[in-house]
């Protein structure tokens, strides 16, 4: 089911901020200029307050076979702190940032328990953290990003840096796809992503996807046709419901994290939205549905804490 693509209309929301104070964990070299970047152009976006955090681990576990477990001790904290600084103003001053317009804290410690801590400590809403496709960096999500999205009380964006992105320039969100299951909360999910849209002047999508594995693709029986018919009803209901009907809606059919990032890559999609219960970490929303899109999308990913 379809209907016409279109853009929310400005008065279905009103005029206020969906985030009102961002944390954005800031790491090294090209990682640390996108989070930057990104960073300033979603604050700007939400009149929000912005706060960088970087964390200097005093040891350091070198990876790889050939480490054999080798642990690299930081000399002093202190000068790795004052080269922290020295390095995040820089990215700050290229990236045309007052300095007055951020808040900038270096603390010595792990860097997940850094960013949540400063997260609570400045009552965020969104932590953003970054990940670099298909190269070491990328580990960040399956470390310090993965626990941040698991443990996290606030909202959490991964943006995404591609081997060709240009790290001095900010991803415009100007298509945005929510992605929803049928649960109780789906309400704050989709109200977000419609403010999301109107506060970034961005195309909504909208998908649901019926879980079918590729083992089982052969004609559908006549219990999996009522079980879809009765899906697309909830879907109908859902659209009208949350005045959705000018917003590009979707059933899809398939294994849902494959579904979710191909219709994204296909549909130049710049945010996937979904929703995630905190008390249970990301993966039990759809299964391990959110983990899996957070690891296969190119684009930037948002979960919403329920």
């Amino acid at each position: 089911m379809t209907s016409e693509r279109g853009v929310l209309p400005q008065q279905s929301i009103g005029d206020f901020m969906t985030f009102k104070t961002i944390v954005a964990a800031v790491g090294y070299a090209d990682e640390a200029e996108k989070v930057v970047r990104q960073a300033k152009y979603i604050a700007d976006k939400h009149r929000a307050k912005l706060i960088l955090i970087h964390a200097v681990e005093t040891v350091h576990i070198i990876a790889g076979p050939e480490a054999y477990g080798y642990v690299e001790m930081v000399p002093d904290a202190d000068e790795a702190k004052a080269a922290a600084v020295k390095n995040i103003l820089q990215i700050i001053q290229r990236a045309g940032i007052a300095s007055q317009d951020i808040k900038l804290v270096i603390n010595v410690g792990i860097t997940k328990n850094e960013i949540l801590d400063c997260a609570k400590e400045e009552n965020a809403d969104l932590i953003i953290v970054g990940s670099h496709e298909k190269s070491f960096a990328g580990l960040l999500l399956g470390s310090t990003a993965n626990a941040v999205l698991h443990k996290s009380a606030s909202d959490v964006l991964v943006t995404k840096l591609g081997i060709d992105d240009d790290v001095h320039t900010a991803r415009q969100y100007k298509q945005i796809l929510l992605a929803i299951d049928f649960m109780p909360e789906v309400e704050k999910v989709i109200e977000k992503a419609k403010e999301l849209a109107i506060q970034h002047d961005a195309r909504l999508s909208l998908v649901h996807v019926i879980n079918r594995a590729p083992a089982f693709e052969m004609p559908l029986s006549l219990f999996e046709k009522e079980i879809i018919e009765k899906i697309e009803w909830q879907f109908k209901e859902l659209v009208t419901t949350y005045e959705l009907d000018s917003v590009h809606c979707e059933l899809l059919l398939g294994s849902p994290a494959r579904e979710i990032t191909d219709y994204a890559a296909k549909n130049n999609v710049d945010l996937v939205v979904m929703g995630s219960h905190g008390r249970h970490g990301i993966g039990i929303l759809f299964g391990s549905t959110a983990n899996s899109v957070f690891h296969r999308s190119a684009c930037d990913v948002l979960a919403i804490r329920l």
